[in-house]
């Protein structure tokens, strides 16, 4: 009766390091998923679409950038929409035309840029542009891969955020302007006779 009582003890004891050593496991399995999707997360490739305007310079610029510490692979770049840079309608123009957005890159390095100009502030945002020509909003889909995974981001483009805004300021550019204008009156007043 005593061994059959110790017995019965034992296999509750045992059952419970089994059922302990089994939760043990599983939270294990899932630290070292989290630590991989980091990991994964640290080291991948990202595609980075932003509008942006250069201190002292009305017009508005397109940026794609690999943020990421991977290169991006097999990158298809794509507009929702046409675009036609400075307003002008032609299909030469057209942004959703250029290479960039209708070819495959093979890789897109970390760090690597490619810029394209879009138009003035006061032609975006002018009382005639058309938007059909000119959108002050797209999209701008990027579809990679790195590793084993495919990825598909949708950018979305929001200029008209800028309107009424002032435009950024450089006081180094400022300075560089005064001192252009300075040497530019002293070399015109040295040329008088």
């Amino acid at each position: 009766m005593i061994l059959e009582g110790l017995t019965t003890i034992l296999v509750i004891i045992t059952g419970f390091y089994a059922w302990s050593t089994y939760r043990i496991l599983k939270a294990n399995e899932r630290v070292v998923e989290v630590m991989n999707d980091q990991a994964e997360a640290i080291t991948r490739p990202y595609i980075s679409v932003t509008s942006f305007l250069e201190p002292d310079n009305p017009i508005f610029y397109l940026r794609i950038t690999n943020t990421g510490k991977t290169p991006a692979n097999n990158l298809k770049l794509s507009l929702d929409r046409p675009i036609y840079i400075f307003g002008q309608n032609k299909e030469e123009n057209n942004l959703a035309s250029y290479p960039a957005f209708n070819q495959t890159i093979a890789s897109f390095h970390p760090g690597t840029e490619i810029v394209f100009h879009l138009a003035p502030s006061f032609t975006i945002f002018g009382e005639k542009t058309n938007e059909n020509v000119l959108p002050k909003s797209f999209t701008v889909l990027a579809e990679y891969s790195y590793g084993n995974k495919t990825v598909k981001e949708n950018n979305i483009i929001d200029i008209q955020a800028y309107f009424n805004s002032n435009m950024p300021h450089n006081p180094y550019v400022r300075k560089l302007k005064d001192l252009t204008e300075a040497v530019n009156k002293i070399s015109n007043s040295l040329k008088k006779p």
